[in-house]
């Protein structure tokens, strides 16, 4: 065979856990390389052979890329070599999942034993969307259930339902989104015949994935939605404190006595200080920060997109008191929403 792809893939892999360089072997002079995602082509480079190798670099970033511009979370990454006789060979047909971080157990079973998030709970507002969003596997059955944690007016003590969910099976690896909200579960308890109640948790399980969701009677500060780690939206409830500054820039001119204004801007600026928070809430909320897509909630079940800058954060050694996030946010558009 006179030209070899050296490198090995797996057939499921993160986007993170991408080879840093793939090695290319081969007898003759020049070979072109084509990276495909989800069949369409988007990178494609001719190689040099030095020394009998050449070395494709950068793939991780070529990937993520691709899929930031697709908006996708999932795809179906193929890498082809063509080399001077005009014979291509092939990584085959690998599944990619977006993810900034790596694996420690290898991607299949990081994806198995966990939902596309970074975060084991989320403390949620009564109104706010909530999506937990799981990859499967084709044809794979697994256990899915939720316990729905409540007390109805008339009763103090804390009372359990649990809901038991058909398997959503697949015929092709996939992500599959599941509804999480407030909402949801009360139209849940009211297919059993529970009316009225006042949900304080839910614990959610499909297969190995386990998360709880803490609802609050307590409005939140802000409520934003970003794309997160797996490229996938995430909700988050902040409570803390909201401060508003108006900035006035404007130029002046005098003529006589009188004084005229003109290029006016005016530009509103939202200072946020979270809650105490605990390090792994401080880790999650490091992805809002950076995140490349941001939305905040102006009305129910209506985001508009807004630009994070100012971030700091305060560590402290008091149990008490341990890390407070400040930053500061506005409309992407500069304007602001009639209250």
């Amino acid at each position: 065979m006179a030209t070899v792809i050296n490198t090995k893939f797996s057939s499921i892999c993160l986007t993170a856990d991408l080879p840093e360089e793939v090695e290319i072997e081969s007898l003759t002079p020049q070979v072109t390389v084509t990276i495909s995602i989800d069949e369409v082509e988007v990178f494609s480079s001719a190689y040099y052979i030095y020394g009998l190798k050449a070395y494709v670099r950068d793939i991780q970033s070529i990937v993520e890329s691709a899929m930031l511009q697709k908006k996708l979370a999932i795809a179906s990454f193929v890498l082809n070599v063509k080399d001077y006789e005009n014979f291509t060979y092939t990584s085959g047909v690998i599944k990619v999942v977006y993810s900034h971080l790596k694996s420690l157990k290898g991607a299949e079973q990081a994806l198995l034993g966990a939902f596309l998030t970074t975060r084991k709970s989320a403390l949620l507002s009564q109104t706010c969307p909530f999506t937990l969003y799981n990859y499967a596997q084709p044809y794979q059955q697994s256990s899915n259930y939720c316990d729905i944690y409540y007390n109805m007016p008339s009763v103090q003590s804390m009372l359990k339902s649990t809901v038991t969910f058909g398997n959503k099976q697949s015929d092709t690896p996939k992500i599959i989104a599941s509804e999480a909200s407030y909402a949801r579960f009360q139209n849940l308890l009211a297919l059993s015949g529970i009316y009225n109640a006042t949900i304080h948790r839910v614990f959610y399980r499909i297969g190995e994935r386990e998360f709880n969701i803490y609802f609050s009677p307590t409005a939140p500060s802000d409520t934003f939605q970003f794309k997160g780690n797996f490229n996938l939206w995430e909700t988050v409830c902040l409570f803390g404190a909201t401060n508003s500054k108006t900035e006035i820039d404007r130029s002046e001119a005098i003529c006589g006595n009188k004084v005229a204004y003109y290029d006016t801007s005016v530009k509103v600026k939202h200072e946020v200080e979270t809650a105490p928070l605990t390090l792994s809430e401080a880790q999650f909320l490091t992805q809002l920060l950076s995140s490349q897509e941001i939305t905040r909630e102006v009305a129910d079940g209506l985001f508009a997109p807004v630009i994070i800058s100012d971030i700091s954060s305060e560590v402290s050694d008091n149990n008490s008191n341990p890390i407070r996030l400040k930053f500061t946010w506005t409309y992407a558009d500069q304007n602001e929403f009639l209250q």
